[in-house]
């Protein structure tokens, strides 16, 4: 820091760099100006309550460019590890809710909980381009809380998730981040990790 200038790196407001953690609880009043919408205000499909964020989803899915139901936090760092948990039960093949990693509406991975038939699954999908594939899926017990978890070592992403908060299975191996870079997929924002929920999936099991 220059001279006379105190270092208030992560306190009052201050953005924190380097190595931290950061917890979200989502039960405060207000929401941490950490989190942003895309092309919306967040606060049009957002809740927060004693039991934490309640998002109500948009018609509109992560390949639209359109306003979407997902609350970013930008990646701020080449290795790290985002964890979520939700309590959700799809009710459609057209409802998912999971996260996302997101560099824009043409390249991105969705993480999600989702229907098919009558059974709830998990499910992994890549867009490039803005064409679509489904990595892996994955039949799970609908009725209980999952959480989900994205870890990245440089280009080296990975797809997590625990039906019991401890135990992590991966889905879909490894998988490259190359999609989320500027240098393939344009742009100048960088990549954004989202707690994403859709009532218009195009995420479908295999």
């Amino acid at each position: 820091m220059p001279q006379g200038v105190k270092n208030e790196t992560g306190k009052n407001g201050y953005f924190p760099n380097g190595n931290f953690t950061f917890t979200e609880t989502f039960t405060g009043s207000s929401l941490d100006y950490r989190w942003v919408g895309v092309r919306g205000a967040r606060e049009g499909f957002i809740s927060t309550t004693a039991e934490g964020l309640t998002i109500t989803p948009y018609e509109t899915n992560i390949k639209a460019a359109l306003p979407t139901s997902t609350l970013f936090y930008r990646q701020q760092h080449l290795n790290f590890t985002a964890t979520t948990t939700l309590k959700y039960v799809p009710r459609t093949e057209k409802d998912l809710a999971g996260i996302t990693c997101y560099q824009s509406e043409k390249f991105n991975y969705v993480f999600g909980v989702t229907k098919k038939a009558e059974d709830s699954y998990i499910v992994l999908q890549r867009t490039e381009k803005g064409e679509s594939s489904t990595i892996a899926s994955e039949k799970i017990e609908g009725n209980t809380p999952i959480s989900l978890r994205v870890t990245a070592e440089g280009d080296k992403y990975t797809f997590n998730y625990s039906t019991d908060g401890h135990s992590f299975k991966n889905l879909g191996g490894i998988v490259s981040g190359d999609i989320l870079s500027t240098n393939v997929a344009g742009g100048f924002t960088g990549n954004m990790i989202g707690l994403y929920a859709t009532s218009a999936n195009m995420a479908h099991p295999q």
